[in-house]
């Protein structure tokens, strides 16, 4: 029986010793990069998320009869802000500044008539983190629902929430800038 064959181990050589931590820091760069900008894709997604939300929680709000006392005690520009407020508060978003009475509908970049997405840049906030919200009723650039009215049946109500998101990855942010978030959500008011 032969003995078994010993290792020999090498040192390496002088001008290598380096090398596995240049590589190391050449490499976490990349990484860092990609890292980053995936936290910034699921945070965008996130808040896209809630901001949809918050239109849907401000739209039902909204259309909400109470048939008991023949009323719509929420179909108000303010009441609709407080429950769209809610919702953006709930994942530590600031409150939507409400655009209303100046105009009730942003301009569409495509021409549609029922103020859906996309929307001309002139309508986002100007600063990034920002959410400006606008309560469309009947698609009607001018009109605001402001005291009750003898027929609210088939009344559309469009509660729109509009962000600027502002990246965390400073590379993102200064190759694209702030990205402009949109959600909207239409409902028919109830009640006759």
């Amino acid at each position: 029986m032969s003995s078994p064959p010993y290792l020999i181990l090498k040192t390496p050589h002088p001008a290598q010793r380096g090398q596995s931590l240049v590589e190391f820091a050449v490499s976490s760069v990349v990484l860092l990069l990609l890292v980053g900008g995936l936290v910034d894709i699921g945070r965008s997604i996130f808040i896209t998320e809630a901001l949809s939300n918050a239109a849907r929680e401000g739209a039902r709000h909204g259309a909400w009869y109470d048939a008991p006392n023949l009323s719509h005690p929420y179909l108000f520009d303010a009441q609709i802000k407080a429950a769209v407020d809610s919702e953006l508060a709930s994942i530590s978003l600031p409150a939507s500044i409400l655009k209303n009475p100046s105009t009730t509908c942003p301009s569409s970049s495509d021409g549609n008539s029922l103020h859906n997405p996309p929307f001309v840049s002139s309508a986002y906030p100007s600063t990034a983190n920002q959410s400006w919200l606008y309560i469309c009723y009947n698609n009607s650039p001018g009109l605001d629902y402001t005291s009750p009215a003898s027929n609210l049946g088939q009344l559309d109500v469009n509660v729109i929430v509009l962000y600027k998101y502002g990246p965390l990855t400073p590379l993102v942010t200064s190759q694209f800038g702030a990205f402009e978030l949109a959600a909207n959500q239409h409902m028919t008011v109830q009640g006759s």
